[in-house]
């Protein structure tokens, strides 16, 4: 299960690409599930007809004990953190306070950008080309990413294993 972030359901959105991050999730044979404080804060037409509560692809499960996480983090950000450690989940999140606060949590993280490289290595995303483009397209929408970040994703490397071992190898 991966536990999605506002930012990563925006973002894939934002540029147009929001089936391709079901398509990413299928191939890891990931569910997704929010919490119910990131219900909140969905604004997409595609991702809020993606709820389970409208007939889609994402589960929805009222988090608990979020409050706690408050003082630094938003509402969205904190529900995914406590969800994700509740249930031993992987929180995919955007935002530096979030990720340190989820790794200072024992919560295993990935990002849009993690996602992305999942995405090219399991063949949604079917060349480089086609990966820089939703780059340069997550750029231009306001997408912050490190040039060193996304170096590392360009020099992936396709791979041909099961999605137990990519899981461990994306998501330590």
């Amino acid at each position: 299960m991966i536990v999605l972030d506002t930012s990563v359901i925006s973002a894939f959105a934002e540029i147009g690409r929001f089936p391709l991050l079901k398509e990413i999730l299928n191939r890891l044979s990931a569910k997704a599930i929010i919490p119910h404080t990131v219900e909140e804060e969905i604004i997409f037409p595609e991702a809020i007809s993606a709820l389970k509560t409208n007939g889609g692809w994402i589960g929805i499960e009222k988090a608990q004990d979020f409050e706690k996480y408050l003082f630094i983090l938003h509402d969205g950000e904190a529900g995914v953190i406590a969800l994700a450690r509740k249930h031993s989940w992987i929180a995919a999140l955007d935002d530096l306070d979030a990720r340190k606060l989820a790794k200072k949590e024992h919560v295993k993280i990935t990002g849009t950008l993690g996602l992305l490289k999942v995405g090219y290595e399991l063949c949604p995303i079917k060349d480089k080309l086609e990966l820089q483009k939703i780059i340069n397209e997550l750029r231009t929408a306001g997408f912050f990413m490190a040039t060193d970040i996304i170096e590392g994703i360009l020099d992936t490397k396709k791979k041909l294993y099961s999605p137990e071992i990519i899981s461990h190898q994306i998501f330590p």
